[in-house]
């Protein structure tokens, strides 16, 4: 885990970061132009920005959470593979291959899941960030049809409309960039929590020693041993438990 939220770090966010950036501002000079030529879609454009702020945080607080649980259930998915492949032939051996295939299945369904919440609420988001775009261009054409003839000139309009168009998808595009980085940024959360772990304890204490003498009490408790070579013969302990005192 440690290392996938480096790698995130490192070629992940520095690019989430230029793209909300550069997506933001070719949003917002659209924006820009079609105020320029119709002042009076600000009237529209304004409560619209404000809105797409309240929904971004709406979805945020959603989409974090999803990002953190996937990220949790990844890494038990990574363990549960890793620890089968190194023990791929005790398992076969005690031919245990479909409790493991089971559990790999049923950690893959709880990773699956997150992710699967995480991008419905993407097109949630995105759907409501279109209609707005769409209202705000349809507002700007509007106006624009009221205009008095000889106003701007046809070419001027055509740019606004032009610019207008494109408002659409820069508009998501900027919103889904600023929620793809917020995100990304948990992977930094998760580093410096990581660094803020404190390191085991040394080997030997010397102030917290055990006694010359200890352990003075051990037992040996076996419960369902299955001991097979080669599948001939298998041998089967009951189960039993031993308990001494150590001399």
């Amino acid at each position: 885990q440690v290392s996938s939220d480096l790698s995130i770090i490192d070629l992940d966010v520095p690019f989430a970061l230029m793209f909300g950036f550069s997506s933001s501002l070719n949003a917002y000079s659209n924006l820009g132009v079609l105020a320029v030529v119709t002042w009076q879609v600000l009237f529209v454009s304004l409560p619209m920005i404000v809105l797409a702020i309240r929904l971004q945080r709406y979805y945020l607080a959603s989409a974090k959470e999803l990002m953190r649980i996937n990220g949790t259930t990844k890494s038990a998915l990574a363990n549960h593979l890793g620890e089968s492949i190194s023990g791929a032939i005790t398992i076969r051996a005690f031919e245990e291959e479909g409790r493991f295939f089971a559990k790999n299945l049923e950690l893959v369904d709880k990773n699956a899941g997150p992710y699967f919440f995480n991008f419905a609420a993407t097109e949630w988001l995105i759907q409501r960030l279109e209609i707005m775009s769409a209202t705000v261009l349809s507002s700007s054409a509007f106006v624009m049809a009221l205009l008095p003839a000889g106003t701007f000139s046809p070419g001027f309009v055509g740019m606004a409309l032009s610019y207008g168009l494109s408002l659409n998808n820069s508009f998501v595009s900027s919103i889904q960039k600023q929620c793809d980085l917020a995100n990304k940024i948990i992977s930094v959360e998760r580093v410096n929590q990581y660094m803020d772990i404190p390191s085991e304890a040394a080997e030997v204490i010397e102030e917290n020693r055990p006694a010359p003498d200890w352990p003075q009490v051990g037992s040996v408790e076996l419960n369902d041993l299955k001991v097979t070579k080669y599948k001939i013969c298998m041998y089967r302990a009951k189960p039993f438990k031993y308990s001494d005192r150590c001399v």
